[in-house]
């Protein structure tokens, strides 16, 4: 089984420098997917490095000392949560005694695979799982027949089944930068909540070797805006029609914007997103260049930046309401030009 660079550190497997340490133990299952999505390393037909997910390493040991391992991590109180990423490679037996051993650990544990009917979710909950997360990953219905291949339709059916039938145990992933508008985002975001389906968001990460390594990443005041609407839509209730958009752009709320910035000083919105105690550090991001999801509470100055990002408010304003937000003063020299 692998596990990311970040949580063999956590574990004791491996020794590296890192300024955030995951507060889930990140797990995959199985190498060399029969599926071909065109952003993943695992994908059939990529030509990525097959130790790679996303941006990150995951070396391979064997589930007796990544076990032992995590109970160590836990009794310290480091580690929080586990969780599996599956590569659809039919070794099913393989991955059920892997997740009985987990489950084991006395962690939660999520377990993110591609499912196609409702009675595989049922037999993974019944294991132990305390949550399956089904993920979408392309928002706009056209772009996901191109990445991912099949029906956009009938992927969202089958996800919102799931979740009337498995209430608060349903989960997903979106990825943000594969062509969506945030208008589709927002709009996806909202209809999943209404099915209380947990999401987390990802910026898009090109990798070498697969199709779409091409590809920019995100605007990073895109991806602010998209995580501001469903941290808004999660945490507070907000609707559709809580949001304004002009060429499907997220523009404003129908809602007093102080009231709105309000709720957003804390920084929570900006932080990573999924399942409780998931951080995911890095996974998105390289040290030092732009952090989309952070796995750790944000500075002040992040958060100025952060919302600053946004296009909705002053700096004057936010310098206001992150100050007010956090209780402490902030200078000039913290927070940037207002």
């Amino acid at each position: 089984m692998r596990v990311s660079i970040g949580t063999a550190h956590l574990l004791g497997l491996k020794e590296i420098k890192i300024d955030a340490l995951p507060t889930t133990a990140y797990l995959m299952h199985g190498e060399g997917c029969r599926r071909n999505c065109k952003f993943c390393a695992q994908a059939f037909q990529s030509g990525a490095d097959s130790r790679m997910l996303s941006r990150v390493v995951w070396p391979e040991y064997d589930i007796d000392t990544i076990v032992q391992g995590i109970r160590k991590a836990r009794k310290s109180g480091k580690l929080k949560r586990c969780c599996i990423q599956t590569v659809d490679d039919g070794r099913e037996s393989e991955l059920a005694e892997e997740i009985k051993a987990l489950v084991n650990t006395g962690l939660p544990l999520c377990v993110s695979k591609s499912v196609n009917n409702l009675g595989e979710i049922r037999e993974l909950l019944e294991m132990g799982v305390e949550r399956v997360t089904i993920s979408l990953d392309v928002v706009n219905p056209e772009r996901y027949n191109e990445i991912k291949g099949g029906s956009f339709k009938k992927r969202l059916e089958f996800l919102l089944k799931a979740a009337q039938t498995f209430p608060g145990q349903i989960g997903t992933h979106i990825i943000i930068g594969l062509g969506e508008t945030e208008e589709e985002a927002v709009r996806l975001i909202a209809k999943l909540a209404q099915y209380n389906v947990e999401i987390a968001l990802f910026a898009f990460t090109p990798l070498k070797g697969t199709p779409l390594a091409h590809l920019p990443q995100p605007n990073v005041g895109v991806y602010r805006r998209i995580q501001m609407a469903r941290f808004l839509i999660m945490k507070y209730g907000y609707e559709i029609d809580d949001f304004q958009f002009s060429d499907s752009r997220l523009v404003g709320f129908n809602r007093d914007s102080e009231e709105v910035l309000n709720l957003l000083n804390s920084g929570k919105a900006f932080e990573t997103s999924g399942c409780p105690d998931c951080n995911r550090p890095y996974y998105n991001e390289r040290p030092g260049g732009v952090i989309y999801n952070y796995p750790r509470p944000l500075k002040p100055n992040e958060i100025f930046d952060a919302l600053k990002s946004t296009g909705f408010w002053s700096g004057v304003e936010i310098y206001s309401a992150v100050r007010q937000g956090k209780n402490i003063h902030l200078n000039s020299t913290e927070v940037g030009s207002k």
